[in-house]
């Protein structure tokens, strides 16, 4: 009888404790998974971090942690990590109770691309590893990982006779944000450039000077359309590398950038178009962009994407750079009909 009753008591013992798990394991868990960073160039190194906050009094002896992404994501230990189109890795953590756990993963960025870690799937199992209970929590990180940038001297012929072309053809307007000074009027200004205030002072008209920017702007157009059935991942990867390092070097330069591609958004089904613009913010945008384009997606035809530029381009002070592995005819001619309303093209 005392064996039985033993027995019994056991049973009943695993019984509650698994049904005390059951329904507390996961309250007041909280599991995240962060990149380190917003972005990295490619080939370079970046890390990730697991954080794990258990605020309850019950510990949990195992909790597995895993969560997936991209294999261009190379993980530097390999071990809890699979392989296959996908990485799966996991982690495996003994959490006591009011703990915080925080541990860092390092990895490779192998390969330029946007990548995100959307959810995480958690394992769990009691005190005495009889029942397994499992759970999977959202995640919102993303991470760009930048196109390596190109040898300056493989791009300083070309981005010397393009800026000579830029810097020959510029014209020039005023800026009314940038205020010079002020000047005696002549009957040639205008009204709305007399200086009210400065006129009432002097006893004599005064007209506003003002700085002159460039007008000149450089569109930069990708083109990472195949012409047969084969595949050409890496030349397009290497059209991407000088698309960033030829914009690196014109905003550098203080020329107004704009990007236009036919390849897809890796988020979203359309076509990726950036907007002109300068500065440290423009580059970020072209990067990210350009990090964003997803070669697998099927893109634009290459000739429609220069129509439809064609027939919104709003001024000739433009010039194209057209960046293309293709030589079908279509292609050829759409650019010449680009560049033949006043705007130049490479």
């Amino acid at each position: 009888m005392a064996v039985i009753a033993i027995i019994i008591g056991a049973l009943l013992f695993s019984y509650l404790i698994s049904a005390v798990y059951a329904k507390l394991w996961c309250k007041n868990l909280e599991v995240t998974v962060d990149f380190t960073e917003d972005a990295v160039v490619e080939g370079m190194d970046s890390a990730l971090t697991e954080t794990i906050i258990n605020r309850k009094w019950l510990f949990l002896p195992m909790l597995q942690v895993g969560f997936q992404t991209h294999r261009n994501l190379k993980f530097a230990n390999d071990e809890n990590v699979s392989v296959s189109d996908l990485c799966y890795k996991r982690d495996i953590f003994s959490v006591g109770s009011y703990q915080k756990i925080t541990r860092t993963v390092p990895f490779q960025c192998s390969k330029r691309g946007y990548y995100e870690i959307d959810s995480t799937q958690l394992i769990t199992r009691s005190p005495l590893m009889t029942t397994k209970w499992h759970e999977t929590k959202a995640q919102n990180t993303g991470f760009y990982v930048y196109p390596k940038l190109m040898d300056d001297a493989f791009l300083e012929i070309s981005f010397q006779k393009i800026m000579g072309e830029v810097f020959s053809k510029k014209s020039t307007y005023e800026d009314p944000f940038e205020f010079r000074g002020l000047r005696e009027y002549q009957p040639t200004d205008p009204m709305n450039k007399i200086n009210w205030k400065a006129s009432a002072r002097s006893n004599q008209w005064m007209v506003n000077l003002y700085g002159s920017t460039n007008a000149r702007e450089i569109t930069i157009l990708l083109d990472v359309e195949d012409e047969g059935v084969l595949k050409y991942d890496d030349i397009h990867e290497k059209q991407i590398r000088l698309a960033a390092s030829l914009a690196a070097h014109f905003i550098e330069a203080g020329i107004v950038v704009s990007l236009v591609t036919n390849g897809k958004d890796i988020k979203e089904d359309k076509v990726l178009k950036l907007a002109a613009g300068t500065g440290k913010q423009q580059l970020t945008n072209i990067n990210r962009a350009l990090s964003r384009i997803d070669l697998k997606k099927d893109p634009e035809v290459m000739a429609l994407t220069l129509e439809k530029e064609r027939k919104s381009l709003s001024h000739s002070q433009k010039t194209f750079i057209l960046i293309s592995k293709n030589q079908r005819m279509d292609c050829y001619e759409g650019f010449l009909n680009l560049i033949e309303q006043g705007a130049a093209g490479y």
